[in-house]
Order: structure tokens, then C-alpha cells, then sequence
């Protein structure tokens, strides 16, 4: 074996298999050749391939099962495995890789062997170089590869020509007549009956041709014989299962040098399956159509440039005009051009996403009349899945919406009744608790106003006693005196909160009022920098209260922001004439509703406005609950406006408190002003 020169395993154009990484199993016994090669391949292979190596057959055929090698050198004599058998048991276990045979002169014989049964080379240990070796294996993956290409080719054209729905017939002639024939392998597939069955009986293939289609087929033969072109004709033949089937038959003249017609040659195709098909189409057509006519639905469909294709009866007689009128037109044509453009852009999303599109939509009608439909659209595709435009269906559900309409409406007025009746209740609860409250102050008040009083009058004895004035005494005593005073204030205020009696109303100007109960607490300014704005509307009219009661009201209310401005700030007060808006008419706790003021009503409305530090948002609730209150321990009762709050209910008025976005907080006072 000559060893090829460098230049020739350095071909700039390698075998495939060369430009992928190989993985060799070497099945070598002596250790010296195995270094040899690994020595050889790590020179010319590099990284293009690994190599492992086993001494024993055993283990070659283990490593082999686990896959992954893709070629195998191999020593014919092994501990476990001498010649061929070594060759056979390999070759048996995995024919799809190729072995190389490693020999020396003694064994070339059985090398040669080897390669007649499958092996694709055998190298002589001693005249193998590097490049000998990497050409001998990369050569041998080559020729496996084609070997395997052929083979696999070879069955699939067999199973081609087995199972195919065509096949060749050729019918000779002798002087315009008709000679031998032969057919080709697929007739079995088309026709059940194997090319000897025709030659056996002649006859054969004009009695399988149905009686109906007989004369069709052998017109078109005579023209065939006679050189004249043909078209294709499609019959019906009864197949050798006794089944009728569908075939086109297309032949066609061969003629010699002298254009004389020696043959008639021809294909027959099974079509039968296609003809099934073409009347399932036809029949699932007419249904098709027979269901979008008598749909009460509007169907349509579009091309890629919204041009209408189809149109069923229902979308006609929604537009009023034909479907000849329809087809080949757009929306613009038909509708007005904002509605037109939303739905062209409808059009582009359903097919650029290739998804389902559904929507309410607005609608308009030839005759200008605005309704609401329900549209479905989806991407309309050919056989390749290629989508060729949009098919869509709508229906009316103006009616219904128009319910869900009416359904919504209904639900908010029940919501907005369920919250005001819920409101209602939160005040008859709220009317009852004072009430209760109010009982049991009155009753508390009373029982504990004669103990006070024995209490003062000791108080009072024990300071005008010598040791009065001495040690802490004086000091003692000052807070025992405090302290009775402190309790008389929250008796005083528990018993004008509980007092029913009947009020004493005479006109009165609010702001006439309202001035004297800023003089009352005038001394409460002298050490603060408070700033007090006017702003009465003229001409305000009188209204019908108890002066001394309101007088009461308004001190309260400008004690409390006074409080909340301890050194400086701005009381701002007002006073104005309106209507009653519906979102003012807020109900006091504890006011009865028939005599309450009402949306609608001619007011009074009083404002105060401090610059305090407002009320927290959770506490605004409860500012009206007896004894609760924000100010610091010893700075206040709990009930003044609570007694506010009872005061302006006898008067059938209202108190609204908030706080104010600027900051503090303003008391908004509302008083039914006297009918003009």
C-alpha cells in the first residue's frame, strides 16, 4: 500500500465527515501499536477527532452499545476473539459503522475476507503514517455514508413504486395495431391485478373499465393510434377487491424517426380519494350555503384588500342592495368613513395576528339608524394555512343593550337606595343612642348635684379656717376647689344636653347673634394673635330660634376653634342665603327626617373657618358622641358638641363639620330660611 503524499490529506477540499469531530475506538491488544496511532491521529486529526481505546472484544462491543463512536479500528487478534469471528461479531452488532482492519502480512489474507463481508479497508501495521490513516478513515465515512444514502433510496423507491397511486403502461404497434403490452409494477396499488395478470389475459384491462365509461376510453385510445392529441379522461374501473374506483388515464403517441406512430404509452392515476373528495366539497358547499342563507346572522367575507367576496342574504338585506352590488366593493362604499376606517383597521389586526377578533360595535344602517351588534372575525386561509383575507359574522343586539342599559340604571338607583336606607338606619340608631344618652346624663346629672354642692360648701368652710394658710394646705385645697368647679361645668353641660323643654323662638338676625357670642368670649383673644374676617351677606333675612340657645351654639363652635389656634391664626365667619344642594342635605344624628331640612329648601347658611391643625379623618365620625373629644386632658368636657348637635335638632337645623384641603376646619351651620 503506498502512502499518499501530504498535499493529498490536506485537500482543501476534505470529505464532509472531515469538518466534524470523529470519535475512533481503537480495539488494539499491544500496547505499543496503540501508541503508534494515538501518536498518529494527535499529529494529523488534532481536534477534529478523539480517540479511545479497549484491548478486549468484550469490551469493544460495551462500549459500543452506548453509542456515540463513530468509526472503529480494529485488531483481528485479541485475547478473547481470533480472525474473522473477531470481524463477524462486530460487524453484527453494529453494521452502520465502519470498520478498518489493522493486519500484518500474516493476516492479510483474512483482512481481505474481512472487506468482502463488510468491512471498508484494511491498513498493514508498519506501513501506516499519519495521513495514511486520517485519508483511510475519513475515506471510510465517506463511502458508509453513501452506502447508507443507496440503501435507504433503494427501499424507498421500492416502497414508491408499492404503493403508488400511478403507474406506466406501454402498448406496441404493429401497422396501426394494436401489439403486446406491458404495465408497470404500480398497477397493484391502482388496479389489485400484478403485471402477469395482464399479460396472461388481454382482455383484462378493457372488462375492468366500467361499461359506462368504455366508449369514452376507447375513443380516446383510437386517437392515441391514430397520433392525434388527447386529453385526459377520467373513468371508473372495477378493482380486483370487487370495489369501483376513480382513475384518470392520460396517454400520449410515440412516434419513430419517421413520425410514425410505433406506441402508444400512458399513465394511469388512482383519483379516487380525490373524487370523494370533490363531493364531499360539492355536498359540504350546499350545506355551506343552505346554512348562511337561512342564518339570521349577517356573514361576509373580505380579501387582503377588504374587498367583499362573499355576502349571505341577511348582510344584503341589512344594506339594501344585492350581493352583485356587494362583491368586488369595500366598507367605504357602504358606510360612513370613520366607521368604515375603524373596521378596515379591525380587518388588518385579525389577519396581522392571525387570532380571533370579537367586539360590540356601532353600526349604521342605510337609512342612518345607529345600532349595536356583536361581530366575530376571523383570518380566512387557503389550503397552504396562507391567510387570503377575513370572514366575519354580526348580529343586532341593540335590544339587548339597551336592557343591559336599563339592568345597569335599575341597579345603581337600588345601590344609591340601599346606602341611603343604610344611612337612615345608621341615624335612627344614632337618634336612639342620644336619646338613651340623653335620659341617663339627666338622671346622672341630678343624683350627682347635691353631693357637689355639700362638697363645695365644705370646701368653702375649710379655706376660711386659720390652718388654711399654712404648709400645702392652700395648695390642696385650690385643687379640691378646681376640681368641684370642673364637675359642675360637665353636670351643667349633661343637663342642658337632656333639658326638653320648649324653646322660646323670636326672629332673630344670625349675625346679630352670632356678634354677641364674639363679645361674650372677647377675653379669650387678649392672649392670642388672632385675626377675625367678616363676610355677611346684606339683607339676610331672620329666622325663627331660641336666641339664648343658638347664642350657645355659636359660642361653643368659636370656643373650639380658638382652642385649635392656640397663639395665632384666622377665624373666619360667614353667613349667606341659597338653595340647598343635594349633596348638603346631610342628615345631623338624631334629626328626625319629616321635619328636617330637605334638597331644594331655601337656607341660612353659617361658616366658621379656623386655621387649626383640623380633626383627624377617623375621629370626624364621633366628634358629635357625648364626652368623646380631641382636646388635651382638662381642656374640655366631651359635650359641647354634642349640645350643638341637640340644640340645632330642636331647631330642625343642621351642622355639617369637615376639614378643610387648605388645613383646619369649618363648621358649616344650615337654618330653613322663612318663605319669601
Amino acid at each position: 500500500m503506498n502512502a499518499p503524499s501530504a498535499s493529498a490529506v490536506s485537500s482543501p477540499n476534505p470529505p464532509a465527515a472531515a469538518r466534524a469531530p470523529l470519535k475512533i475506538l481503537l480495539v488494539e491488544d499491544n500496547p505499543g501499536d496503540a501508541l503508534l496511532i494515538r501518536v498518529m491521529l494527535a499529529k494529523v486529526g488534532g481536534s477534529q477527532m478523539t480517540l479511545e481505546r479497549t484491548d478486549r472484544l468484550s469490551e469493544a462491543l460495551k462500549r459500543l452499545e452506548q453509542g456515540g463512536i463513530n468509526a472503529v479500528l480494529l485488531d483481528l487478534s485479541l485475547p478473547d476473539s481470533q480472525g474473522l469471528e473477531t470481524f463477524n461479531r462486530i460487524y453484527e452488532r453494529i453494521p452502520q459503522i465502519p470498520i478498518l482492519i489493522l493486519t500484518g502480512h500474516d493476516d492479510e489474507g483474512v483482512a481481505i475476507r474481512a472487506v468482502h463481508l463488510g468491512a471498508q479497508d484494511y491498513l498493514l501495521k508498519g506501513q501506516v503514517d499519519g495521513p495514511v490513516l486520517l485519508r483511510a478513515l475519513l475515506h471510510a465515512l465517506e463511502r458508509k455514508r453513501i452506502l447508507e444514502a443507496l440503501r435507504e433510496n433503494e427501499q424507498r423507491y421500492k416502497l414508491l413504486i408499492e404503493t403508488t397511486s400511478d403507474y406506466i403502461y406501454t402498448v406496441t404497434l404493429q401497422n396501426g395495431v394494436a401489439g403486446t403490452t406491458t404495465h408497470g409494477p404500480g398497477c397493484v396499488a391502482v388496479t389489485g391485478y400484478r403485471p402477469d395478470d395482464y399479460a396472461r389475459d388481454s382482455t383484462l384491462w378493457h372488462r375492468m373499465i366500467h361499461e359506462d365509461d368504455r366508449a369514452a376510453v376507447l375513443e380516446d385510445a383510437a386517437r392515441a393510434i391514430a397520433g392525434v392529441p388527447t386529453v385526459p379522461v377520467e373513468h371508473r374501473i372495477l378493482h380486483k377487491d370487487g370495489l369501483l374506483r376513480w382513475v384518470k388515464h392520460t396517454s400520449v403517441s410515440r412516434r419513430n424517426e419517421r413520425g410514425e406512430v410505433i406506441a402508444v404509452e400512458g399513465i394511469i392515476s388512482d383519483i379516487t380519494e380525490r373524487r370523494a373528495a370533490e363531493i364531499r366539497l360539492r355536498n359540504s358547499e350546499a350545506l355551506y350555503q343552505s346554512l348562511v342563507e337561512s342564518l339570521p346572522q349577517n356573514i361576509f367575507r373580505k380579501d387582503l384588500r377588504g374587498v367583499f367576496t362573499f355576502v349571505n342574504s341577511g348582510f344584503c338585506k341589512e344594506l339594501g342592495k344585492t350581493a352583485a352590488e356587494i362583491l368586488g366593493r369595500t366598507d367605504f362604499d357602504f358606510f360612513p368613513l370613520e366607521l368604515a376606517t375603524r373596521y378596515r383597521a379591525d380587518d388588518e389586526r385579525v389577519m396581522a395576528s392571525q387570532k380571533l377578533f370579537e367586539s360590540v360595535e356601532e353600526h349604521v344602517t342605510p337609512d342612518g339608524q345607529r345600532l349595536y351588534v356583536q361581530i366575530v372575525k376571523i383570518p380566512l386561509r387557503d389550503s397552504s394555512e396562507r391567510v387570503i383575507g377575513i370572514q366575519g359574522i354580526f348580529w343586532d343586539i341593540t335590544a339587548q343593550k339597551r336592557n343591559e342599559e336599563e339592568l345597569r340604571r335599575a341597579a345603581d338607583a337600588l345601590r344609591t337606595a340601599n346606602a341611603e336606607l343604610k344611612s337612615a338606619q345608621m341615624q335612627l340608631i344614632q337618634a336612639e343612642k342620644m336619646l338613651s344618652v340623653a335620659g341617663l346624663a339627666a338622671g346622672v346629672a341630678h343624683e350627682v348635684k347635691n353631693p357637689l354642692a355639700v362638697l363645695s360648701l365644705g370646701v368653702e368652710f375649710l379655706t376660711h379656717q386659720p390652718f388654711a394658710k399654712q404648709g400645702d394646705f392652700e395648695l390642696v385645697l385650690k385643687d379640691m376647689t378646681d376640681a368641684i368647679e370642673r364637675a359642675n361645668l360637665v353636670i351643667g353641660g349633661l343637663l342642658d344636653f337632656s333639658r326638653e323643654k320648649e324653646l322660646e323662638l323670636t326672629s332673630e338676625s344670625v349675625t346679630a347673634v352670632a356678634e354677641r357670642a364674639l363679645k361674650l368670649i372677647s377675653h379669650l383673644f387678649s392672649n392670642r394673635s388672632i385675626e377675625i374676617i367678616r363676610q355677611f351677606q346684606n339683607d339676610l333675612p331672620a329666622i325663627h330660634v331660641d336666641r339664648v340657645k343658638i347664642e350657645q351654639v355659636f359660642v361653643n363652635l368659636f370656643t373650639n376653634a380658638l382652642h385649635a389656634m392656640p397663639r395665632f391664626g384666622t377665624l373666619s365667619v360667614r353667613a349667606y342665603q341659597k338653595i340647598l344642594a343635594e349633596d348638603e342635605a346631610e342628615l345631623n344624628p338624631g334629626l328626625r327626617g319629616w321635619d328636617r331640612i330637605r334638597t331644594g329648601d331655601r337656607v341660612v347658611v353659617f361658616e366658621i373657618d379656623d386655621t387649626g391643625s383640623g380633626i383627624p379623618d377617623d375621629k370626624l365620625s364621633r366628634v358629635f358622641d357625648p364626652f368623646y373629644t380631641t382636646k388635651p386632658t382638662n381642656e374640655g368636657t366631651g359635650l359641647g358638641l354634642s349640645v350643638v348637635s341637640k340644640i340645632l335638632e330642636l331647631h330642625s337645623a343642621m351642622i355639617s363639620i369637615r376639614n378643610r384641603p387648605e388645613g383646619g376646619v369649618r363648621v358649616k351651620l344650615f337654618f330653613r330660611a322663612p318663605p319669601t
